[in-house]
């Protein structure tokens, strides 16, 4: 009996040795199926389209002698890149492209007498513009499209430059005829101040509840000015009429917290909730973290994503960074790219906020992203909302005043004789501190021997 039990018994451990095989080689079926959760990105605005992402910074148009400019957030700005684009679009034949070297007689660019002049700072790759062959990939630096002998012909200028006959056609001529236009002239180089006017001119910057020893010190001034020969790097063009602007309201944007959060780390569970003593908000991972403080300022860390090596073109770049603009918070009206340029660990990228053809400038205002192929390790941002006009519409200083007050404030970094002048444009100035709650119009003048100087409209007092 004790032997036919163990015979049982050894027979029954071998069947269970051999479903238990069979389990481990073929594995079973879970007991319940799991589900995975699923999370999605939500937009704050639509991702841009290719040719959105980078907008020409100026669009110039020159017609016999006479120029008139259209900047960005302008008045006609808008329709005339948008009809430019659509002639490149629908008439461009890049397989009819003719390379020509700058300066032959075969480049017809300084001797047209009408023209229209697209300028791209920072650069827009021609494939956003139009489909590009792999042998003409070309990051763009100017458009202009040129008439002559009532042909249109389209020069494409980066790295090379490209001439393409369009044929005829009317359509640019005929939107350029419907808008307002304001006359410009370029201003010459060397810049040379005139002497007989220059003691009118210092003595209408000087603001003289301030001054004491005005005599004394006008000689002084006028003894620098007269000495010093200033050159015009690139092309500055300035209104021939004056400039009317007044003080402007702003409002700080307000974001949905929770899509703000949640744009960052999806998984609103992974993310550690901190209030700070300043009032700010703190969000982390132990990886990246979120900081969004009172004054409306949201600032972004990653730092493992710092240290990879970044091998991603300019264009990708370019894509990736206006899709996660979309993503962190979206697109304000007005809102265009500033800077865009290569650095250690990727692409550091600058959005600006435009209002009638004026930047936006100061310490706080905009946003800053820093990108590669991991994704953005940095980005910074604070956008305003323009409002009304707080103040009486007064006209801008003249140009020569404003550059006079910007070399007298900053003369003690002038070493040698020769200056170098950068810019000089209308902007809105923000103020820092706790005066962020409107737009001062104001000089941007900037000299490579100082950076910029940002002088009140009005009275041309450094602000």
């Amino acid at each position: 009996m004790l032997e036919k039990f163990k015979s049982l018994l050894l027979i029954g451990l071998i069947l269970l040795s051999m479903v238990l095989t069979y389990q481990l080689w073929f594995g079973r079926p879970p007991l319940e199926k799991g589900t995975v959760p699923r999370y999605e990105y939500a937009y704050f605005t639509p991702p841009l389209l290719p040719s959105e992402v980078v907008q020409p910074a100026e669009i110039i148009f020159y017609d016999q002698e006479d120029i008139y400019l259209f900047r960005r957030g302008e008045k006609g700005y808008q329709s005339l890149w948008g009809k430019g684009r659509q002639i490149l679009t629908d008439r461009l034949e890049l397989d009819n492209a003719k390379r020509l070297s700058r300066g032959s007689k075969d480049d017809g660019l300084e001797t047209a007498p009408v023209k229209l002049v697209y300028n791209f700072n920072p650069p827009v790759p021609l494939e956003f513009i139009v489909r590009a062959p792999a042998n003409l990939h070309m990051d763009l630096e100017k458009i202009t499209f040129s008439w002559e002998e009532e042909l249109l012909y389209a020069y494409l200028e980066g790295e090379e430059l490209v001439r393409i006959p369009i044929g005829r056609t009317a359509d640019l001529q005929d939107e350029l005829f419907s808008l307002e236009k304001k006359s410009y002239i370029l201003l010459p180089s060397p810049l040379v101040l005139d002497v007989s006017k220059l003691k009118n001119i210092y003595e209408n910057t000087i603001n003289r509840d301030f001054r004491k020893d005005i005599k004394n010190e006008s000689q002084e001034n006028l003894t620098f000015l007269s000495n010093r020969e200033i050159t015009v790097a690139g092309d500055i063009y300035i209104p021939l009429e004056d400039i009317w602007a007044a003080e402007v309201s702003l409002k700080k944007e307000e974001l949905q917290r929770e899509q703000l959060v949640r744009a960052f780390f999806l998984d609103l569970s992974m993310a550690r909730r901190i209030e700070e003593r300043d009032g700010a908000l703190y969000f982390t991972n132990g990886e990246k973290g979120l900081r969004i403080y009172s004054s409306g300022l949201l600032e972004y860390t990653a730092p493992r994503l710092e240290r990879a090596i970044s091998t991603m073109s300019y264009s990708t770049a370019l894509q990736k960074g206006a899709e996660s603009q979309s993503l962190y918070g979206g697109w304000l009206p007005g809102t265009y790219l500033w800077e865009a340029g290569k650095v250690e660990g990727g692409y550091r990228l600058l959005w600006c906020s435009f209002q009638d053809g004026f930047a936006l400038e100061g310490q706080n205002t905009g946003s800053e992203m820093l990108i590669n192929e991991q994704g953005v390790s940095f980005y910074r941002r604070i956008f305003y909302i323009f409002g009304e006009e707080i103040s009486e519409r007064r006209p801008f200083r003249p140009y020569e005043e404003a550059i006079v007050r910007a070399l007298i404030l900053k003369k003690d970094h002038f070493k040698g004789d020769n200056i170098s002048l950068l810019s000089l444009k209308p902007v809105y100035y923000l103020p820092g501190g706790k005066k962020t709650d409107r737009a001062i119009p104001a000089w941007s003048v900037t000299f490579a021997e100082t950076g910029v100087v940002y002088l009140h409209w009005h009275t041309l007092e450094p602000l």
